[in-house]
């Protein structure tokens, strides 16, 4: 570390020396203090406003009264094990495509796109402890926060240098060693706690680790955040009770605390908790932030916005925001004489974050000129008190070797899905009540459906009550699949994104375990609904017959539901998506072969008629009962087809006519069989490149 000349005023004793990162007391001594990074985006070039001049020229002396603590978490030490640093960060948003097209499109092809900076050339240093990011609301807490874990959205430009241990990184590198903990707690409601941390663990820890190791992890985390009482507890969910709010929160750090991170970022974690409860949480991140064994310190930065003394007073450094540029920036214990130098001591009773926030927070009456001079000699006023210093981009350089090659593998792929299925399993298994209902309307549209028409016979009037049969079951059991997962990708969305963005898993992993868990769930809904129905309505009594007409039953709910699928993904919200399926779905419905006979289409809708589940479905089925069926010439009379044409005074006496005459043999059973594997295929991969692209 490089000594920076130390600062003097006239009349006064000079400042304590400040080391980049660290705080030294002017003393000889050979210990290291507390961890000080200083802001270095301004540099004063002025003389502060006349009201302040002579506490500026007695600051000297209040800080030498000062007395300089050791630092509990020296940068240099063993238990710190990742430094960040950032210097001369700049971040600003830009306006999506879109809104940039309309906005040329308005005005003239060459309109610059708007743009909004969000941090003002910042710089800094996170060197071990329990460190606040406070400020006002809107003055870029958690803007700070998602840019340095990597968090930021597609359309923010982030300017300037950060450093990991001394090297650039990336939130792929990022998410190995740290752990973030957003504001609201999205978790899985349907498990309890023990069965969430474990299935996070075997999905993070490394894949060398047995199921003994990893339930020692769960117990000891259990521990140490004070969730032992609830382990077997239900989350639940807003329409299921389950644990508290301060309860979900340590569920939510204990989660990121399992493979024992090295940096941990908590957005606002007191957000929505009452005093007490909010303070026995910042008690527990301080002792997590102190462990007693090396491996179990870790480095916890947290955004918040106005805390009580009691929290304030827990944390080790401060860094203070005001309008996207730091106001201060060092030990806690420090930040209030800083304060009381630049002319604004805290008042005796008084919180002392809300007396730093009140001090840099603008006055909302008065003349807007008098106002913003006001607030500008503020700013300058406690700037000026601090010692400026210069970032070292190398520190922690010496750590980085040993921090990434101690690095494990992640379980694999294989492991990743086998979890997945497990946790998948275990919530269709806490959900029964809606798979029996599924299951109990199945059969219930069955037997009406083989009520209405039952024992058709083998008549010459029973082939079109045939066909109507044919086409009603297969528009059953379409809608009915696609009703049932049209929410399941938006409902699951946004949890899913944030487990991989902790690296929990890989998107093929989970669409690959969902889309296996789902389908074993709604395969026994068509095989019961084809058990009931064929039998009622007499169909065609022959084994095999009976199984193909399972079989595109069955394909037909695959097909409905992969269609399903694609939308809820493509479409990313619950809203969006039920106000595109059900056009889908009458387009299908209307292009099923049974309005529109394949032999009567017109030639420009054939597209349409090509991509309808529907028609191959009905045709298969068609097909697999009219082949080989002997039909009855007894009372021969006219037999309407459909309400355009009839076919009068002719006995048919097999089905194969019908076949002909409707058109159907342009394909064959297995021709259709066939295609609805390939809708199948092709509508969840669509479904899978929304899930893992679409983001936002």
């Amino acid at each position: 570390l490089k000594q920076l000349p130390r600062i003097s005023s006239a009349g006064a004793s000079t400042f304590p020396v400040i080391y980049e990162g660290v705080v030294a007391s002017n003393s000889s001594s050979s210990t290291r203090d507390v961890s000080c990074p200083s802001p270095t985006w301004y540099v004063p070039t002025s003389a502060p406003p006349t009201i302040h001049n002579q506490q500026m020229n007695n600051r000297a002396t209040i800080f030498g009264s000062l007395d300089r603590q050791l630092s509990l978490l020296d940068p240099m030490s063993d238990r710190v094990s990742t430094i960040l640093v950032w210097q001369n960060l700049i971040v600003s948003t830009r306006q999506d495509k879109k809104s940039q097209l309309l906005q040329r499109m308005k005005l003239s092809k060459n309109a610059a796109p708007k743009k909004k900076v969000l941090l003002h050339n910042v710089s800094g240093a996170i060197t071990g402890g329990l460190w606040a990011v406070m400020g006002a609301s809107g003055s870029g807490k958690s803007t700070l926060l998602n840019t340095l874990a990597c968090r930021l959205d597609v359309n923010t430009v982030v300017e300037g240098e950060m450093r990991l241990n001394g090297a650039p990184y990336n939130n792929a590198e990022l998410k190995r060693i740290a752990g973030y903990v957003m504001q609201d707690d999205l978790l899985n409601g349907y498990l309890t706690v023990e069965e969430t941390l474990m299935y996070t663990a075997k999905l993070r820890l490394p894949r060398t680790f047995t199921d003994k190791q990893r339930e020692e992890r769960v117990e000891d985390v259990l521990n140490d955040l004070g969730l032992v009482h609830v382990r077997k507890a239900i989350i639940g969910s807003q329409l299921k009770q389950g644990i508290s709010g301060s309860e979900r929160k340590r569920l939510c750090v204990s989660m990121q605390l399992l493979n024992r991170p090295q940096l941990l970022f908590l957005d606002e974690p007191t957000t929505g908790l009452d005093s007490v409860t909010a303070l026995d949480l910042l008690h527990t991140l301080h002792a997590l932030a102190h462990g007693k064994s090396q491996e179990k310190a870790v480095t916890i930065v947290c955004s918040i916005h106005q805390p009580q003394s009691k929290i304030f007073n827990l944390f080790d450094s401060l860094t203070l925001l005001k309008s996207g540029k730091i106001i201060y920036q060092g030990p806690r214990k420090q930040a209030m004489e800083v304060f009381r130098a630049a002319g604004f001591p805290c008042p005796l009773y008084t919180n002392p974050a809300d007396h730093l926030l009140d001090v840099i927070t603008p006055a909302k009456t008065g003349d807007r000129e008098d106002v913003h001079q006001q607030e500008e000699a503020t700013d300058k006023a406690i700037i000026q008190c601090q010692n400026p210093i210069e970032i070292d981009l190398n520190m922690g350089v010496d750590k980085r070797l040993e921090q990434m090659g101690s690095l494990p593998l992640n379980p694999t792929w294989f492991q990743q899905v086998h979890v997945l299925l497990q946790r998948n399993f275990r919530e269709q298994k806490r959900k029964w009540k809606i798979t029996a209902v599924c299951l109990l309307q199945t059969i219930i549209m069955a037997v009406l459906i083989g009520t209405v028409f039952l024992r058709i016979g083998q008549t010459q009037s029973s082939i079109v009550r045939r066909e109507s049969v044919i086409f009603f079951c297969i528009i059953n059991q379409g809608i009915f699949g696609a009703l049932t997962v049209i929410n399941s990708f938006p409902v699951e969305r946004t949890l899913t994104l944030r487990e991989r963005a902790s690296g929990t898993y890989f998107a093929s992993s989970y669409f690959v375990a969902k889309i296996v868990a789902d389908t074993l769930v709604q395969i026994p809904i068509p095989i019961a609904f084809s058990c009931v129905v064929y039998f009622l309505v007499g169909l065609d009594a022959t084994v095999g017959k009976f199984f193909m007409f399972t079989l595109f039953t069955l394909l037909c709910s695959m097909s409905s539901t992969s269609l399903a699928l694609m939308i809820s993904a493509l479409c990313q919200t619950t809203d969006m998506s039920v106000t595109v399926l059900p056009m889908a779905l009458e387009v299908t419905r209307l292009f099923s072969g049974f309005f529109l006979a394949p032999s009567r289409l017109p030639k420009y809708f054939t597209w349409l008629d090509a991509l309808s589940y529907v028609k191959y479905s009905f045709v298969g089925v068609s097909l697999n009962e009219f082949q080989g069926l002997r039909l009855s010439c007894a009372n021969t009379r006219s037999i309407p087809v459909n309400a355009t044409y009839s076919i009068t005074k002719q006995c048919i006496e097999t089905g194969e006519y019908f076949i002909t005459e409707r058109g159907y043999d342009y394909l064959n059973i297995w021709a259709c069989v066939g295609v609805l594997f390939a809708i199948i295929i092709f509508c969840r991969f669509c479904a899978f490149i929304g899930v893992r692209f679409l983001k936002n």
